[in-house]
């Protein structure tokens, strides 16, 4: 049996001291492959480090987090992080973010980003992906409505994967109209509504992911989470759609392999 994390972030600060070992870990887990988002440019290119180091089992995803739009960013150094992986052939980039929209209010405070900053900086990503052929991992959290305006006015619409899905039965309909995939995470074992959403989705859409260091699952809430722990996630999936594990798993790696373009180690 074998597992895909399709969304982690080792290379952050939260595994400097036993990074080599999380991966380990989740190997032996049946965690075969992962894919480390960016955030920024930093952890972009620490992605792709990361991916070369560990060619087959790492893979990169490079751009720009929402929040980042308050921020200074330079989408040439994505795009040459781009062009340099295919002059290489290394293959170690296999998207485009996480980039996306999120509205949301954190602790009281107003999502960095004003919205028609974040919005400017989702659109230049979604050209990229297209531009270069490369799916894209979109973070969308309280901004659904502007999120589909947004990919609806692109010349060509993405192909992608809306990370760590928070959205109801109309946001279901709306991502299989455009045959986007769906991540389902940690927080799966412990949130009310995805346990009457995730039933609701055909498991063809469904990708895993942690999210790591984040969305820890039952039993282990409270602690960093890390890819080890895609098969609680599989198994709780498994569990609110009826299906065995093995078909969770089976599927949800064929869904990830189409996605990315990556080959089975």
């Amino acid at each position: 049996m074998m597992f895909i994390d399709t969304h982690c972030h080792l290379t952050f600060e939260q595994y400097n001291d036993d990074r080599a070992m999380v991966i380990g870990n989740a190997k032996k887990a049946g965690v075969k492959q992962m894919i480390c988002a960016g955030v920024d440019n930093l952890s972009s290119r620490l992605a792709v480090k990361l991916a070369e180091k560990n060619p087959g089992v790492i893979f990169a995803a490079v751009g720009f987090h929402p929040y980042e739009a308050s921020h200074t960013h330079d989408l040439d150094i994505i795009e040459r992080l781009i062009t340099e992986n295919n002059r290489s052939s290394r293959n170690s980039i296999v998207a485009i973010g996480e980039c996306g929209l999120d509205y949301h209010l954190f602790k009281g405070e107003v999502a960095a980003g004003k919205k028609q900053e974040q919005r400017m900086l989702f659109e230049e990503q979604l050209q990229l992906s297209v531009r270069y052929n490369l799916p894209v991992i979109m973070h969308v959290r309280d901004a659904y409505e502007d999120f589909f305006t947004v990919i609806d006015a692109q010349p060509t619409l993405p192909r992608g994967v809306i990370h760590c899905f928070s959205g109801g039965l109309q946001e279901v309909r709306e991502a299989k109209k455009r045959k986007f995939y769906v991540g389902v995470d940690g927080n799966v074992t412990y949130s009310k509504q995805l346990g009457l959403i995730v039933p609701q989705i055909p498991l063809s859409m469904i990708l895993l992911e942690t999210d790591s260091p984040y969305l820890t699952p039952i039993p282990h809430r409270g602690i960093r989470n890390e890819p080890k722990h895609i098969p609680l996630v599989a198994h709780e999936t498994a569990r609110l759609l009826s299906l065995s594990i093995d078909e969770v798993a089976s599927q949800t790696t064929k869904n990830a392999q189409e996605l990315f373009r990556i080959s089975v180690v």
